[in-house]
């Protein structure tokens, strides 16, 4: 294996090179009734638990951070996940609302999916080591050379 892809929201333990591939934008989810009951994106957020996969701190503080500035609102608390299928069930519930990389569509019967802006854009991340690298993987990165 030469390397595998994840997204910047989840933390990496080892020694790693990373490079940045490209932008995942993201939706707001919640459930059709929870939007109607509360009507904005603020007030679901200081109504509601953050429903999520990452078990990381330090994003969920980063979600908190992005909700205050973008709709000055803090959610309650945060509520962990173990698949998203999970997650999905608990949104449906109108337990709480989740930031994901889902595009707005009819797809998601009874789910609302707002569209974020760039402070809650993550990104795709290629994570390898530098030793042994394959010519594969070299050419590879040589197509983001000069990225940011």
């Amino acid at each position: 294996m030469d390397g595998f892809l994840f997204s910047d929201a989840q933390s990496l333990m080892g020694r790693f090179t990373c490079q940045r591939l490209f932008a995942i934008r993201q939706s707001f989810i919640c459930s059709k009734p929870l939007l109607e009951r509360y009507g904005t994106v603020g007030d679901i957020i200081a109504h509601s638990h953050f429903v999520t996969k990452s078990n990381s701190p330090a994003y969920a503080a980063k979600i908190r951070q992005h909700c205050r500035h973008a709709f000055h609102q803090e959610f309650l608390s945060v509520h962990l996940c173990k698949t998203l299928s999970e997650q999905l069930l608990t949104v449906s519930l109108s337990q709480g609302f989740a930031i994901l990389p889902m595009p707005e569509s009819d797809a998601y019967p009874g789910l609302s999916v707002i569209p974020l802006g760039d402070d809650f854009t993550e990104h795709a991340v290629l994570a390898y080591r530098q030793d042994g690298m394959t010519d594969e993987l070299k050419k590879f990165l040589s197509l983001f050379a000069g990225m940011p």
